[in-house]
């Protein structure tokens, strides 16, 4: 296995629990573990902050707004991310959440950081086999906001980001794992998430996902449709469930067009 999981479903996860919910003041715990196959991969991800409601007064516009601060960590066999999370929403319509976090990438797995010759390099499974990974470090800065509506059971979703990495000090490329694709050692990562969902029944939503993700300056683009299923639940006013299901295909990628792509999401919310 030499390739991780994107990490997309939880921006969707975290709109579906906060939209339903009046923001209360207080600490959060908020951890998941994400699975995908093609790319076949596992990680969890765990956040720990403090949410301050924003506008104190009734109204659909206004009920979920609020701020997180806190810290973000993303765990995989090849990778651990941690650092800073922001996420602010001045209105129910729209959010912006903004991470900086230290990278590091180590090689007791059998993964690692993977050094590669160019833009052009091979990095399937066997491709990579060839490369000798090494440990290594790197920082991440991502902006991802997003816009919400809904018109009845109809919510409607898209959420950009803008990622810049820095890893292998730097200089040459590298295999960039979460993404799944090809970077210069001090790079940037633009992607999209775009959701149309219709309840089923309160708390559980069906629809589609369509995913871009492109990288400016080679040129690479990767853009996945898929039927996406989501649960979310309170279970008290301080606990709170949550579960994903995805299945797709490829439209354009480099490793896996028109291939079969799966991925699953399991998540708790916990007021502490």
């Amino acid at each position: 296995m030499r390739k991780m999981i994107v990490s997309l479903l939880f921006v969707l996860l975290t709109i579906s629990v906060a939209s339903a919910q009046q923001a209360t003041e207080g600490l959060v715990l908020d951890q998941n573990i994400q699975a995908s196959y093609n790319p076949l991969g596992v990680q969890l991800v765990t956040k720990l902050f403090y949410r301050i409601p924003l506008v104190r007064r009734p109204g659909i516009l206004w009920e979920s707004t609020k701020i997180e601060l806190g810290i973000q960590n993303n765990l995989s066999p090849a990778f651990d991310y941690a650092g800073a999370y922001v996420n602010i929403e001045p209105i129910a319509l729209f959010n912006l959440t903004l991470t900086a976090q230290a990278v590091a990438y180590y090689t007791a797995l059998g993964y690692g950081l993977y050094p590669l010759s160019g833009y052009g390099a091979g990095y399937d499974s066997s491709a990579l086999d060839s490369v000798t990974a090494k440990n290594g470090t790197g920082l991440l800065l991502s902006a991802a906001p997003t816009i919400k509506a809904a018109v009845g059971p109809i919510a409607v979703l898209d959420t950009g980001s803008l990622t810049w990495f820095r890893a292998n000090g730097g200089t040459g490329y590298f295999y960039e794992i979460a993404g799944d694709t090809v970077l210069a050692g001090s790079d940037i990562e633009i992607g999209n998430q775009a959701y149309v969902l219709a309840t089923v029944f309160p708390g559980l939503r069906f629809g589609i996902n369509d995913g871009v993700l492109y990288v400016p300056a080679s040129g690479y683009v990767s853009h996945r449709l898929s039927a996406i299923g989501v649960y979310s639940a309170s279970l008290s006013k301080k606990f709170a469930v949550y579960g994903a299901l995805v299945a797709g295909t490829f439209l354009t990628d480099r490793n896996y067009q028109y291939k079969l792509y799966l991925a699953g999401q399991a998540g708790v919310t916990l007021g502490l």
